[in-house]
């Protein structure tokens, strides 16, 4: 990193000291902490840049959290960036490229964003995120959330392949690409539920339809695509309201077994991520909610999980209470207990994995509680 200026040291540890920043060792000199952290957020870095990462809306001195060099995962402490990192919550994650944050470490606001995340964090819970390198370049689009809902952008799919973080109500904020290729955005909306710390996921097909996109060049550029969401721009608060369905089912996977992470499958093949970006569950690891599709009709679809353990060697049906296999109705909690019954444990038989209907979840309620527009 160049040399730093006195007059951006001052302006750095000013803007630390009078906006309560708990981590001026970060930004003191205009140092970056790069090094790995014992901690809950734990970020993978896919491109070929060193990124400097920010909690917030904006980026700030005071919001700096670490940076992460190119190629490489890191853990990032902030147990003691949030007050209420002990009951749970949420935030904003923002990333620039180091070559950005020296351009403008004096003017945070003017750099050049290209990540952006929703993070939740609750001490005893891990979160993962990945930063692709597909979408760091020199192309991209514009896109708004006029909604008071958090947005986040998937590619071909609202399973598919989380692009981007649009906060409630953020306008024009740019989506790097590394080509012009075409993309097919789908809109799925996120909140945080504080009150019982869960994250629900809703889209609607009636009022958020997927958009399809060029990227531009963003250097002198005559024309930049842009798109705001919802996409029916006479939408209003009602109509999105009413129209809003989850598309999944949130699945809660505690596991009992002692020295073993398992995997949460579809019959045993591709491993599910958990809303909180891991593919295995940790022995012991609370409340770790895996997003299901199952299906709108009453009484649900019938879905073959399998628990796999040491590496597949063991693969464990998961059943109902009565021997069943399952039936998911997309809008339900589920949870699933898997545990060891005997033997030695090195075959199924060893183990039980048990999935119990918990509730419906009042989205209506939930949703009314959000300011309209």
């Amino acid at each position: 990193m160049k040399k730093t200026s006195l007059l951006s040291v001052a302006l750095l540890v000013a803007a630390s000291t009078f906006l309560g920043c708990s981590k001026t060792d970060d930004v003191y000199n205009g140092n970056i902490n790069w090094e790995n952290e014992n901690g809950s957020l734990e970020l993978v870095n896919n491109t070929n840049k060193d990124i400097v990462v920010f909690k917030g809306q904006t980026p700030a001195a005071s919001g700096i959290l670490g940076g992460i060099r190119a190629g490489t995962p890191k853990t990032f402490d902030i147990s003691d960036d949030f007050p209420d990192y002990g009951v749970g919550g949420w935030t904003i994650l923002r990333g620039i490229t180091r070559e950005e944050f020296e351009k403008n470490e004096t003017n945070l606001s003017a750099a050049k964003i290209e990540f952006s995340a929703m993070a939740t964090y609750k001490d005893g819970q891990k979160y993962r995120v990945s930063i692709e390198r597909d979408y760091i370049g020199d192309y991209g689009f514009v896109l708004s959330n006029t909604s008071r809902l958090g947005i986040e952008i998937r590619k071909d799919g609202v399973a598919g392949e989380k692009i981007a973080y649009l906060p409630p109500l953020q306008s024009n904020q740019i989506v790097y690409t590394s080509t012009t290729n075409a993309v097919t955005l789908y809109p799925v909306y996120v909140y945080y539920n504080r009150a019982n710390q869960t994250v629900t996921t809703l889209n609607s097909t009636s009022v958020f339809e997927s958009v399809s996109i060029v990227p531009q060049p963003l250097a002198n550029a005559t024309h930049v695509a842009t798109q705001s969401f919802p996409a029916d721009p006479l939408a209003t608060w009602e109509t999105i309201a009413n129209a809003l369905t989850s598309p999944v089912a949130y699945i809660k996977v505690t596991n009992n077994v002692a020295s073993q992470a398992v995997y949460f499958t579809l019959a045993g093949g591709n491993r599910l991520y958990s809303q909180n970006g891991y593919d295995a569950v940790g022995s012991g690891i609370p409340n770790v909610v895996f997003e299901v599709a199952g299906s709108d009709i009453e009484g649900g679809a019938e879905r073959n999980f399998v628990i796999t353990l040491y590496s597949g060697a063991v693969q464990v049906n998961v059943f109902t209470e009565d021997g069943n296999i399952p039936r998911i109705q997309n809008g339900y909690d589920y949870e699933v207990t898997i545990r060891r019954i005997g033997g030695n444990g090195q075959v199924a038989t060893d183990y039980s994995a048990i999935i119990r209907t918990i509730e419906k979840r009042d989205l209506t309620s939930q949703i009314e509680s959000i300011p309209p527009f």
